[in-house]
Formats: C-alpha cells, structure tokens, sequence
C-alpha cells in the first residue's frame, strides 16, 4: 500500500512539472517585428531665412544631395537681387550723408573762426571807447563827452551781442552737426542691416552631416532656380555619429515594451545590417496610426548602441524583434534567455 502511494505521488509531481514547464514557455512571447525609420538624435532642417518685405525666394545654388559638409560650409544660396540693389541704394545715400556732415562741420568750424573774430573786433573797439570815456580833459567839451559815454555804451553792447551771436552760432551749429550725424548714423544701420541679410541669404550650415533635401505637401524637392516660400523646409542636416529609430507598435503590443528595453534592430537594404540598440521613449497615449487609419499604435524611440553607424542615413527603414515576458518585465533581445 506505502508502495502504491509513494508510486502516485511521483506521478503526480512529474505532472505537476510538465505542466510548469509548459506555463513558463507560453509566458514568454515574442512580438512580431515592429517597423520604423531611421533618424538622427540630432539634425537641423534649413528654410530661407527671415528678410524684411521678403516673401518669396529664388535658390541660386545648393549642396548636392547625400553630401557631407562641415559646420560652416555654405549649403544654400538665395538670389540676393532685390536686397543688394537696396543695399547699393542705401550706400549711395550714406555717401551723401557723410558728405553733408563734412561740410557742416568744416561750415560751423568757419563760423566759429569768424565769432571769435568778431568778438576780438568787438573788444579792441571796447577798450578804445572805453578809454575815451575815461578822459577827464577839461578842454573837451560837453558834447564831445556825452558822445564818448554814448560810444563807450554801444561797444559795450556790440561786445556783449556779439558774444551772444558767437554762443548762438556754437549751439545751433553742434545742433546741426548732431542732427547730420544722426542721419549718418542711421543710415550706416540701414546699411547694415541690408548687409547682414545678404549674408543671411547664403545659409551656412549650424552642423556638419549628411545633407538631404525637404520635399514639400506634394513630394516634390527643391531645386536650383526653384522659388519657395519664407519658412517652407529646403533641407535637412543630419548628424550621423548618433542614430536612432522611430516606430508604431500596436496597441496590443503595449503591456510588452518598456523603456530601457533591448531591441534587435534590422535595417532594411541590400546587406540587411543588423544593430542593437534600447527603447529610450515610450508614449503614454495610444492613438490612431493616421488620418482614415483607425488602428491603435504606441510611439516609441530606439537608440542605437555607439558606433557602427557606418552606411547608415535618415530615412532607411528598419525591424525591431523584442522579446519579453507576459508578465510585464524588461523585454530582451531575440534569442536572449530569461532570467
């Protein structure tokens, strides 16, 4: 009998195993691959940049498509027409103005020569009346000495007025000095400005990277000759040293993924490279995957690992394997053994 129970106990225990062996394997699951596209962590979309009265812009020149540059390099030239004929306009009328001043000043500086002139002119005619007023001669008579005080009175008032025109003539020429030199000066910041956007019409790059032109609402992308808008994208610059890659899994996938997760990212091409990399970004909102697509999608963002970046650009599309657990734990990469 103690030999019938111990025999079911074994079986019962074997049992018991099978069945938790099967639970672990159906606990774990691998999702399906969930497509992306590449970018880079950091990149700079170039658009004309901002001129006044300027809406519509003419491409001279751009970078080829696909090329690298450095930070620095001019990657596209505006038609500065419009503005460099301002420009010229503006230091033609600078010319003037710096011309007026010049001569207002070299006026005044002549002006004053001729008041203190005049004031000395003033004094000598002073002092003299002055000391004709001042002689007691008995012999000359009361006429005659009225007439000294007179004119010892009107050269102290031509003396005094003509020091008050020289004090005149000093204010009022400092004023249109200043009011010429004020002119100068605003016509150098026109002129300036009209400067500074002319070179703000040949865009240089704020980054080195690949260059990759924006196509527009109708998939078309620019080209030389071509005119676009104020604001409208002409071209992308791309740092390629730090990639990632940007997906939609399906609503059903969520409770799978998780931020810091590794995932097996294929890059779909002709070798079909293969990089490692860890979701860094998960929303927090399911939404629809696009207008007139009512499928439920997460977002989520992969980093690549360091390195290795080598062939790859904006734009290139990839598959993403993770593997994880039922019951919510980090995911792992295809092939790696739960813990």
């Amino acid at each position: 009998m103690k030999g019938q129970i111990a025999l079911l106990a074994l079986f019962l225990a074997a049992c018991s195993g099978e069945q938790g062996e099967k639970i672990s394997a159906a606990e774990r699951i691998a999702l399906q691959p969930i497509p992306g596209e590449l970018e880079s962590e950091r990149s700079v979309t170039m658009a004309p940049p901002s001129i006044t009265r300027m809406w519509q812009y003419s491409i001279k020149r751009m970078v080829a498509e696909n090329a690298q540059v450095e930070k620095g390099t001019v990657v596209i030239e505006f038609d500065d027409k419009p503005v460099r004929e301002k420009l010229i306009e503006k230091q033609s009328e600078l010319k003037q103005l710096r011309s007026e001043l010049n001569n207002t000043i070299l006026k005044e500086e002549q002006t004053a020569k001729d008041d203190v002139l005049a004031i000395e002119e003033k004094r000598a005619e002073f002092e003299k009346a002055e000391r004709r007023a001042g002689i007691l001669d008995q012999s000359m008579s009361r006429n005659e000495r009225e007439k000294a005080a007179i004119d010892f009175e009107i050269a102290t008032n031509d003396l005094q007025l003509a020091r008050e025109l020289a004090e005149m003539h000093k204010r009022t020429g400092a004023l249109r000095i200043s009011m010429a030199r004020h002119k100068v000066e605003r016509a150098e910041g026109e002129v300036a400005v009209l400067q500074a956007e002319v070179d703000k019409l040949k865009v240089k790059a704020p980054i080195g990277g690949l260059v990759q032109y924006v196509a527009n609402w109708n998939g078309e992308k620019p080209s030389e000759g071509e005119s676009v808008r104020f604001g409208q994208p002409v071209l992308q610059i791309s740092d390629l040293r730090r990639m990632q890659v940007r997906a939609q899994a399906d609503e059903v996938d969520k409770p799978y993924l998780a931020a810091g997760a590794e995932v097996e990212v294929v890059i779909d091409g002709a070798r079909g490279m293969t990089r490692r990399g860890r979701i860094v970004e998960l929303g927090r909102v399911v939404r629809d995957r696009a207008s007139g697509d009512r499928r439920r999608v997460i977002d989520l963002l992969v980093g690549l690992e360091a390195g290795g970046t080598e062939g790859l650009k904006p734009g290139m599309t990839a598959s993403l394997s993770v593997k994880t657990s039922v019951g919510g734990k980090p995911a792992v990469r295809v092939g790696e053994e739960a813990e």
